[in-house]
């Protein structure tokens, strides 16, 4: 299971890190002038992004980088649309992978949940130190003691909830926070976006499970912000099933302060993330969409279906 978690962790780093550079065969006012919009999709209506991308495709940058010179630009891409659009670019014989750059070693998170979850980062440092021989092992005797605490502590629940959603089981939530801190791929979010101020992760139940923020001290309830979090959008489901409306895919707060974005993962799982009053909204809303698929495929829940309707 552990060599799982650097399996997962390996692939976001390397999709992040490649650098991709123009083919040999092709100059770059060849490429603006006969193949600028031959990625199709939808950024084939987008040429300035498609130009700018290409003029910064120097054999030097990585995905990463780019993503965030782009957005300085005021360009709305996720590192996964450069990713995209490089792929599709390298299928036709336009750019070609150079290299995977080096990954930034990312800050230690300062601020860690402080709920019954807390000991998973504890773990986590646990089995990095460890043999891989011994690490599957050690993480199920980790987890078994993680669940002995757990079970005798109760997490706040959200009492208005009507209807009581999927519970999710302890050792389950255990192992996806595990797999999530891991994967580093909360601090590429904040090293690319500087208007989101904090993200987390909770059931549908109103239960925190995993809390992360760039600020090293953060005055939030982080019981309170996942249970009023479950209310507001178990209220918001109910309302749009009466009204015929489907489900619910995102919930934005706008507050005098900022943003408030519920957006559900799963049948499970709530993202809960505040985001800057001066925000480019849409480019946070991007990212966070981005980070969203990200979370999804990590934790290896399948999404409700009627999610995608």
């Amino acid at each position: 299971m552990a060599e799982d978690f650097e399996v997962l962790k390996a692939v976001v780093e390397e999709k992040l890190y490649r650098i991709y550079e123009l083919s040999p065969w092709l100059s770059l006012d060849e490429v603006l002038k006969k193949h600028l919009k031959k990625v199709g999709g939808r950024f084939k209506k987008r040429p300035e992004l498609l130009k700018e991308l290409l003029t910064l495709t120097d054999g030097g940058k990585t995905v990463l980088e780019i993503s965030k010179e782009l957005r300085m630009k005021g360009f709305r891409v996720s590192p996964e649309d450069i990713f995209e659009i490089y792929e599709r670019y390298r299928r036709k014989g336009i750019v070609r992978m150079k290299t995977i750059g080096v990954v930034e070693v990312a800050p230690k998170p300062e601020v860690y949940m402080k709920t019954t979850i807390v000991p998973a980062e504890e773990i986590v440092e646990k089995l990095r130190s460890l043999p891989e021989a011994s690490k599957t092992e050690a993480l199920k005797q980790e987890l078994d003691k993680l669940l002995s605490t757990i079970e005798e502590q109760e997490l706040p629940v959200a009492e208005e909830v009507v209807k009581p959603p999927p519970i999710v089981p302890r050792r389950k939530v255990a192992e996806d926070v595990i797999k999530i801190r891991m994967s580093g791929i909360m601090d590429n979010l904040f090293k690319i976006d500087a208007w989101i101020d904090v993200v987390m992760l909770a059931t549908s139940e109103g239960d925190p499970i995993v809390f992360f923020s760039r600020m090293a001290e953060v005055p939030i309830n982080q019981a309170n912000l996942a249970a009023a979090s479950a209310v507001i959008f178990s209220v918001s489901k109910t309302g749009s099933e009466s009204f015929k409306k489907g489900r619910v895919k995102e919930i934005l707060i706008l507050a005098r302060r900022g943003y408030i974005l519920l957006k559900p993962i799963t049948d499970t799982y709530i993202m809960i993330a505040l985001i800057n009053k001066g925000a480019s909204l849409g480019i946070a809303l991007r990212d966070l969409s981005w980070i969203s698929k990200e979370l999804e495929t990590l934790i290896g829940l399948e999404a409700k279906k009627e999610l995608i309707k």
